[in-house]
Parts: structure tokens; sequence; C-alpha cells
């Protein structure tokens, strides 16, 4: 996706995802909070970024056209008015400002067409004696998006009527857009008795949804507040309305370029099969799937592979508990549709071959907690297991061995850990040779205690030049050499070991700014790329490059690997949360000098 500039006036907008790199000595903005974390589709929203340096942020940038236009602003706020065409895809988008001073951080934002209600009232919600005041509550029309904050050491309470055989889907957007609240959903009848109640729906990732047919026309309400989380963005999107949502998709992705025809299942089991041709961008394994005919879900998460695709029930063989797996490597798609089911596959194997193998599923929107083993069915013995986290927080298996002496087959079986299954545990398993390899991550590591309190937002993901300047990204390399503590702290999956030297190079840099590096060096974990822009380069276009890892293993295997970050948007001081951004290029800004040329 190419980017555009955007001017303070009424103008078009085209942008992107994420990077790394520095600030202009620590002036660049720094946004905290978007209010609200929604704009509507068709029509026009004021949406107001709370921050830092945000004085000389006249830009907005968002990945897709939009009229946008920067109403006011100051060093702690700013505000732009943004007109979303009908074109654009309901889903969950990036959104960054920039201007003479830089680049700031990435928040989140959602894009639908109901409409956005804005809500920070004190009181709004409330316990007197003990019992829930009704006569606190907000009364609101559905459908709609209600957007509120501070939710931590109060409720939010909101009124609306329905009539009898009413059927509403209640729907947070919370983690989804990087924001901390972890919430819960009550819904209660005139009388304030409660009549269901959600918390931890699977699937969402802490998010919640609560589907409820009402027996009896009247005035009914929702309550909202947030299990023991509050954070520094601590915000939240209340979606309600008589929406479809998508309860899973399969397949959770394909080969980059071609064509997959994707089954989305919706609330009541109704299947609606779409052909999209996956995206052939080899430096992002990640992409999202729009959902137009199910309104109650954001876009799915989807991934993007290199490797021949197969589907493990178009595999199987009549009566066979093994499916057999002749040529890889491969990417398998599957599920675990049965309690207690376990996908087995035997793979033909060498003797001193080194096999890897991954899950992907949490991530991808799978219920699915992965239990991965290697056997050798012949001895029945254990060649390796994956239970561990690869990234923090996700729950998706790896592992990888090397086959012994006198063995020919291998079997790698793969079920839920807590034996679990159904139509919402699909997987993508993908079966590789394996060997030392490293693990490549961008920027420096998060200081915690540089800054305090929101401030601590990881600005890592973007890199200011000046015209005529330079400026170095620090790349450290996962691979396990003794002592070295490397600079990610978060990959623990099986990719890692490779000892070598690795070259650095970019990938996409625009006219006017050159990048060289001098590589990591064999023993070493870190090294640095450098970019400069040249005094004809030009100012606030905003540009994406990837950075890649190229080196050679001792048998000659050739390794390219993609230097990426995790953004931990909800507030990087709670380790035990999952990341909400993957950032696999980076997103830069030439600027102008300090002289103003």
């Amino acid at each position: 996706m190419s980017l555009r500039l955007l001017s303070s006036a009424v103008l078009s907008v085209l942008v992107v995802s994420v990077a790394v790199g520095e600030t202009m000595g620590g002036r660049g903005p720094l946004i905290n909070t978007v209010d609200p974390p929604a704009l509507i589709i068709g029509k026009q929203t004021t949406i107001q970024l709370v921050g830092r340096n945000l004085d000389r942020a006249t830009h907005l940038l968002l990945p897709f056209a939009a009229k946008v236009r920067r109403s006011s602003g100051s060093v702690e706020s700013t505000q732009f008015v943004v007109t979303v065409p009908e074109s654009v895809d309901s889903g969950v988008y990036p959104v960054r400002v920039y201007g003479p001073s830089g680049l700031s951080n990435l928040r989140l934002i959602c894009v639908g067409r109901d409409q956005v209600i804005q809500t920070r009232a004190a009181g709004n919600g409330r316990y007197r004696g003990g019992r829930i005041d009704l006569a606190s509550a907000l009364a609101v029309k559905w459908p709609c998006r209600v957007a509120g904050g501070r939710l931590s050491q109060d409720i939010d309470l909101f009124r609306f009527s329905v009539r009898a055989g009413q059927r509403l889907v209640f729907i947070t957007q919370t983690r989804q857009l990087g924001l901390t609240p972890d919430p819960v959903i009550r819904l209660r009848d005139a009388r304030g008795r409660t009549l269901a109640l959600a918390h931890d729906t699977p699937t969402l990732r802490k998010d919640e949804r609560l589907d409820y047919t009402f027996q009896k026309a009247g005035e009914y309400f929702v309550e909202l507040q947030s299990f023991g989380v509050a954070g520094w963005t601590n915000h939240y999107v209340l979606k309600i309305g008589p929406h479809e949502y998508a309860r899973t998709v399969y397949p959770l992705g394909g080969r980059r370029g071609e064509v997959v025809d994707v089954a989305v299942v919706g609330r009541d089991g109704q299947v609606a099969s779409r052909k999209v041709r996956v995206p052939s961008d080899t430096a992002r394994d990640r992409w999202r799937l729009p959902l137009p005919d199910h309104p109650g879900s954001l876009s799915w998460a989807m991934a993007s592979g290199s490797l021949p695709e197969r589907h493990e029930k178009r595999m199987r063989v009549d009566g066979a508990v093994e499916i057999p797996v002749t040529d890889w490597p491969v990417t398998i798609n599957g599920r675990i549709e049965e309690v207690g089911e376990e996908d087995r596959f035997r793979l033909a194997v060498q003797p001193g071959q080194v096999i890897r193998a991954q899950v992907a599923a949490w991530y991808l929107g799978s219920a699915l907690d992965g239990l991965l083993m290697a056997w050798d069915p012949v001895s029945e013995t254990l060649l390796a297991t994956g239970d561990d986290l690869r990234y923090r927080a996700n729950v998706d298996p790896g592992l990888e061995f090397t086959v012994p002496p006198g063995v020919t087959s291998v079997v790698l079986s793969l079920r839920d850990t807590l034996g679990r299954g159904g139509i919402t545990f699909p997987y993508r398993l993908t079966i590789e040779p394996g060997g030392a390899d490293f693990f490549l991550w961008l920027g420096r590591r998060q200081n915690p205690f540089e800054n305090s309190g929101w401030e601590r937002m990881d600005s890592n993901d973007t890199v200011t030049i000046a015209r005529g300047g330079q400026v170095s990204v620090r790349i450290t390399a996962r691979r396990n050499i003794k002592g070295r503590k490397p600079d990610d702290g978060y990959y623990k999956g099986p990719v890692r070991g490779f000892d070598g030297n690795i070259r650095l190079v970019a990938s996409g840099l625009p006219v006017g700014v050159t990048a060289e590096s001098d590589g990591i060096a064999s023993g070493e974990t870190a090294g640095e790329i450098t970019f400069r822009a040249t005094e004809g380069a030009v100012t606030l276009s905003p540009f994406e490059v990837a950075v890649f890892g190229e080196a050679t293993r001792r048998d000659g295997t050739r390794l390219r690997r993609v230097a990426e970050r995790m953004l931990f948007l909800s507030d990087p001081q709670m380790t035990h949360m999952p990341w909400q951004w993957r950032s696999q290029k980076l997103v830069g800004v030439v600027v102008p000098r300090e002289d103003g040329r």
C-alpha cells in the first residue's frame, strides 16, 4: 500500500500500518488517546487526539482515502475532522499524526456504519446503598456505538427499549483497539435484575459479546464495567444492534498471491463463502479480511504464507487414523472439530533431517489452545513437544527436532490442551525444514523506567529523518548466544540458533532516501541500519520500508527473515496482555531541517 501526503485542509489520505525509529530529539508527537476511537462510514466525525507535542502534528495518517481537516491544535491536544467515503470497509485501522517534528506512535480506530454516541458524563451509572441506580442510566437508541472512557472504578449504564422477540447483540471493542478495559457486559430488566452476563467470550481475546432475544417488550439496561484493569488508555466502544456476526472463518489464510475460498460462519451457523486474493507482499504474513455481511464483527485477522497449502479434510484416507504427508514443506489448514479430537499427520522423513512445525490459530481468531507433539510411531518415543508461549500471551505452539537414526516416518499430533473442539477451532500447521535460524526484532528495547505513565507508549515504531540528515535503527537477532540478552524478550519459538553473519538490507525506499548497514556480525546479537535523506528528498511524505536479514547456513541454505516488532498498545506495563499490532515494515517521514529547509 502506498502512502500519500495529507494536508491540513480538506484532502485525501492514504496511509499504512507500522514502523521503527526515533523522533527528533524526543520532540516528536505522541498519542495517548483517540476520542472517540471510532469513525462513521459516509459521514463526518471529529476526533480528538490527546498526548504530547501535538501542536505541530499537522497531518493525519489512515490506511484509506478520506477527507481530513485539522480543526484545532495545542501541545497536548489536536482535533481532526474526518469524512470516511462509502467505499471503505468496516474494520479496525491504524492511525497516526505527523508534521515538521516527526511521526507519532500508532493507535487504533474502528470504522463502521452505526452512529457514535460519546459519553464522559460523571454519574452515568452508579450504585446507591449497594443497589444499582437505574435512574443514572443514559438513554441510547440502537443501532449505535457507545464510545466511553475511564472505566476502572465505576460502571457505565445505558437504557434502551425493545419490542417483544427482538434480538440484540452487545459487543465491546476494547482490546481489539489497543484499549485496556477487561470488560464485563451485564444485561438487566426494568427492575434491575440480571438477565445475562458475558465475560471472557471465546475467540474475542478479552473483548465480549452478548447475544440476547427479549421475550417481552419494554425498557432494559446494559451495564458495562472493567474486571480489575484500568491503565492509561482506559476507554471503550460498545456496539449495540441486531447485527449478524462471524463466529469463525476457514481457512485462516492462504498462499501469497493466490485466490482462497473463505467460508464465514455466522451467528446461527449459516455459512457464506467468499473468494479472496491473498496479498502478495512478501514482507508481511498477516492481512485483514473485511466482513461487510457481518457488521457485528471487525475485519478478521488472516495469515499469508509462501508454501503450498493443503486441507486436512481432503488429505484424509478413509478409515485411517493418521493423515499421510508425503510432500512437504507445506501449510496444512485444519480444524479440531470434535471434543477430544486429535489430528495426526504421518510425515515421510530421513534420519538426520531437522523438522520445524508451527501452529497459527489464537491470533487468527481461533479458540484453539494447541498442544503439538512429534512421535516416532515405531518405538512410540516422544521426539518433541510444543506448548510454550511463542510470544507474550500467545498460546500457539511450535517445535523443532532432529529425526533419529533409523527413523523414516514421524507423526505430528495436534489437539486442544483442554480437549475441546468445534467449529471455532480452526488452525494452520506449517511443516518445513528446520535448523539454525534467527528472529529479528525491530527497534530498541522498551525501557519501563524511562518515562512515567502512558508516556511509555512505544514510539520505536517510527523513523523521522531530517532532510540532509540520518537516523540509525537498531536491529536485534534472537539466536541464543550465551550471556547476550536479546532486545525483544518475547519470542519463544523454534526459530533460533544461527551464529553466522547476518546482512541487513532495506526494501521499498523512496527516492531521496538510502540505507546502509554493516549487518550483525557473527557472535553478536545486534546491529544497526542507517537511513539517510538527501537534500532533495521530499518532505512530509510518509513512506514504508521493510528491513530483511539475509544469511547462509553452513550447508548452503539461504535464510531471509523480515525484522518485526510487536506493539503492546493497551499498556506497556501489563505484561500479561497480548500485543495488538505487529509491525513488519518501517513507516518513516523526511522532515525539514531546523532552519526550515
